[in-house]
């Protein structure tokens, strides 16, 4: 089978390029002229330059290819609402559009539980009404809802909803972020927003690559929808715990309600604003997100897919803690 991957170049794009290569499929990545391609060009896949928000530049990267796995997004929680709509919605439905005119047999679209948003009754599931807190999360949302719209037109759609992906090589999004901080001493070591008991839940990346790579395989897959995460959620205070006893920081002594959390970060977001920095433990929006429950079921994979999920939070932090420190972004 030879499978078009986009966002190849990104942290989730290239474990899963590295399995796929490994069982033996061809691999064609899309990748923009200024992506870096130098694990793909080891890996020896075939590259394909284009851009997803230009739609003229799709047909030859899905031609002749059975699959496509659309990973490409502009993914951060403060961007632009009009690059949202351009790359995440509109971007996905080119690439959709062109698969279908291409004749694409499977097309398996990277979304995300920001989709479904903060969970008032946990966990969710699947079925549950969507309520996104950020733009971001509504933008993968617009997407699902184009993509679904597709198949009566014949596109055989999978839609992945990953939880909050952290893993070796990811260096640059909220799991790295709240990792880094911790482990170096950082704000998320020293202080802690309420009562630490809200939910979270994360996903290790090659767990999420077992998800993609069963909802590409399995034919039974077309048409559904899957949470693909840990098959478990954590307080915060659990996963402070967890952080405390592999680093040795923290746990935070410090437990400040959310209006003095927010007057604190209110100086870091406009230094963070200023020096465009990106760093999500500065905005005053990470209180709101960490006061609310974030935990999904992931038992319609388990039972559809057969997904089973190898990494407890524990073990997986452990192996990312190791990746950070040999490669200088712990201290």
């Amino acid at each position: 089978m030879k499978v078009l991957v986009t966002g190849a170049s990104g942290f989730l794009g290239g474990h899963l390029v590295e399995e796929l290569v490994r069982r033996g499929y061809s691999v064609r990545a899309l990748v923009r002229k200024t992506s870096r391609t130098d694990l793909l060009r080891e890996l020896g896949v075939e590259l394909a330059f284009g851009d997803i928000t230009q739609p003229e530049t799709l047909g030859p990267a899905v031609k002749g290819v059975d699959a496509v796995v659309h990973l490409a997004a502009y993914y951060t929680f403060f961007g632009k609402k009009e690059l949202y709509e351009l790359v995440n919605v509109r971007g996905t439905e080119w690439v959709a559009r062109a698969s279908l005119k291409a004749g694409v047999r499977r097309f398996i679209y990277c979304s995300s539980t920001e989709a479904i948003g903060p969970v008032k009754n946990p966990p969710a599931d699947e079925s549950t009404p969507p309520n996104p807190q950020f733009e971001y999360g509504r933008s993968k949302l617009r997407a699902e809802n184009v993509v679904k719209g597709l198949e009566r037109e014949g596109l055989q759609y999978t839609i992945i909803r990953p939880s909050g992906i952290y893993g070796p090589r990811n260096v640059d999004d909220v799991a790295y972020w709240f990792i880094t901080s911790y482990a170096n001493g950082g704000l998320a070591s020293l202080v802690k927003v309420g009562s630490g008991n809200n939910l979270v839940q994360f996903a290790h990346v090659k767990d999420v690559v077992q998800g993609f790579l069963l909802a590409l395989e399995k034919d039974a897959a077309a048409g559904n929808t899957y949470i693909i995460s840990e098959d478990r959620w954590y307080t915060y205070n659990e996963v402070y715990s967890i952080l405390h006893e592999l680093t040795g920081r923290g746990p935070p002594r410090l437990s400040l309600p959310p209006w003095a959390a927010k007057a604190l970060l209110l100086p870091l977001e406009l230094y963070d604003t200023l020096t465009r920095e990106g760093n999500i433990m500065h905005r005053r929006a990470l209180v709101d997100s960490v006061t609310v429950d974030r935990a999904y079921s992931v038992k319609k994979a388990k039972r559809e897919l057969g997904y089973s999920p190898r990494y407890t939070l524990k073990t997986g932090l452990q192996e990312t803690i190791q990746w950070y420190r040999e490669n200088g972004y712990v201290k």
